[in-house]
């Protein structure tokens, strides 16, 4: 597929889906997330331009970081993503990091997000890169506090759930060369973090974006916990197989190629579901482009003790 100079409008349509999904808050069991199934002819291209629009959102408040809690958020010292923790000081206004004496941040504005229990021992990141790091210097306004914007945007990460990651990292990289103008300056510097660790589950919280497989929270009741903004799955055959706590407060989009087969049953399910209350105002504000036909349908977010298990088959509760 040619890749015109000018974004076409289907995709102006794909990244403003990613925009206003990207706004819906997180729910806690035992509440309702919304799924959003987005029929389409040829998923080419069109999850990262719905990544593309979520990135362009602003990610939500974060928390306020309390003494002896495990936090992901940016190491002054090792100059990365890591996980941290905090003890107080004499300021009430100041954190200092434990494990750099000496070293304290402000506690009203420092980016942190708790990781859940279970979470690995010695989670380390990986220092962006210095073309990343440049691109992000280089944003309005960032030039000296690039790190604390890029930090939030990676406690708050879009994440893509479907197979074929090398496929999908490699569509990226081809959509960055030669349509950069797709994208506005933030989205393509976040977009262009190369560290080859965005598909690891272990650097969760690490990245403004993940790729992950439909099986990446079956072992790892930590990882379902954690609460990415956004989750785009690329199939509704990996819809049905990934762990049905996996980030079920998240907001989903679910992307059906009605050239495979696994859409007939995406169809089925959705003849006999009750659509969710997000479907009417967002077909208010977005009129899908010829070819694509958007559906959804809430699904119950469930309390995940840690004792259930992935599989091929899966029931899905509204």
């Amino acid at each position: 597929m040619a890749i015109p100079k000018n974004p076409p409008d289907w995709i102006t349509w794909f990244r403003e889906l990613g925009s206003l999904t990207a706004t819906i808050p997180f729910q806690i069991s035992p509440g309702k997330a919304p799924r959003i199934i987005v029929s389409v002819p040829t998923g080419q291209f069109t999850t990262w331009m719905i990544v593309a629009g979520a990135l362009s959102i602003a990610p939500p408040p974060l928390e306020i970081p309390e003494v002896d809690t495990c936090y992901a958020t940016w190491s002054l010292v090792d100059v990365k993503m890591n996980d941290c923790t905090f003890a107080a000081t004499v300021d009430p206004k100041r954190i200092v990091f434990v494990d750099h004496p000496g070293r304290s941040a402000p506690t009203d504005s420092w980016p942190v997000k708790a990781t859940p229990e279970g979470t690995p021992k010695n989670r380390s990141g990986a220092a962006p890169g210095p073309n990343l790091r440049d691109r992000l210097r280089n944003l309005p306004g960032l030039k000296n506090n690039w790190y604390l914007w890029y930090a939030r945007r990676c406690l708050s990460p879009v994440v893509i759930i479907g197979d074929g990651r090398e496929y999908l990292q490699n569509q990226r990289e081809e959509l960055l060369e030669k349509a950069p103008q797709w994208f506005t300056d933030e989205a393509r510097a976040l977009l262009s973090e190369d560290s080859q660790q965005t598909s690891n589950p272990d650097r969760m919280y690490f990245h403004p974006f993940m790729v992950l497989h439909a099986s990446a929270g079956d072992s790892k009741p930590w990882l379902r916990a954690m609460q990415p903004r956004l989750v785009i799955i690329t199939s509704w055959s990996s819809y049905t197989r990934k762990h049905q706590s996996l980030f079920a407060g998240a907001p989903h989009i679910i992307l059906t190629n009605r050239r495979v087969a696994s859409a007939i049953d995406a169809s089925s399910f959705l003849s006999i579901s009750e659509k969710s209350e997000f479907e009417t105002d967002l077909l208010s504000k977005l009129t899908p482009p010829h070819g694509v036909f958007l559906k959804s349908f809430n699904e119950q977010v469930l309390f995940d003790q840690g004792d259930l298990t992935g599989g091929d088959e899966m029931d899905i509760e509204i």
